[in-house]
């Protein structure tokens, strides 16, 4: 069984369809990109796996477990906006352990995961 499955969403803004029926399904460890032109429901699809939009219909599991109507703060999802200055005046580092540190995680765990993270994505270097 997938860790996360997106199942048959939809959400619409007034007259505007922007996810009809998506489905998809991500195995624990593994790294979805999301691809597509402006418009194309990409943030719209993440606000709703992180309870920022509800959505029409579908549902939103982790494992067994229903997540749809959770309330954003229950889900233990971040989201980053596209934006550059999301924290202008933090570091990269600092930007990727913020979450982190809101969960008052230990000092040597954010140490590592950070470094992972941005091993992971080739950004060590910043």
């Amino acid at each position: 069984m997938s860790h996360l499955r997106l199942q048959h969403l939809s959400k619409s803004f007034g007259d505007l369809a922007v996810l009809d029926d998506v489905s998809i399904e991500v195995e624990r460890g593994e790294i979805l990109v999301l691809l597509g032109p402006s418009g194309s429901g990409k943030t719209t699809l993440l606000r709703a796996l992180a309870g920022f939009e509800t959505p029409d219909a579908g549902r939103v599991r982790i494992g067994d477990e229903d997540i749809t109507v959770q309330t954003p703060a229950r889900r233990n999802f971040g989201l980053v906006f596209q934006h550059y200055a999301l924290f202008p005046h933090m570091s990269v580092a600092e930007n990727v352990a913020f979450g982190l540190r809101r969960l008052r995680r230990p000092d040597e765990e954010i140490r590592a995961r950070v470094g992972e993270m941005l091993e992971l994505v080739k950004m060590s270097h910043l």
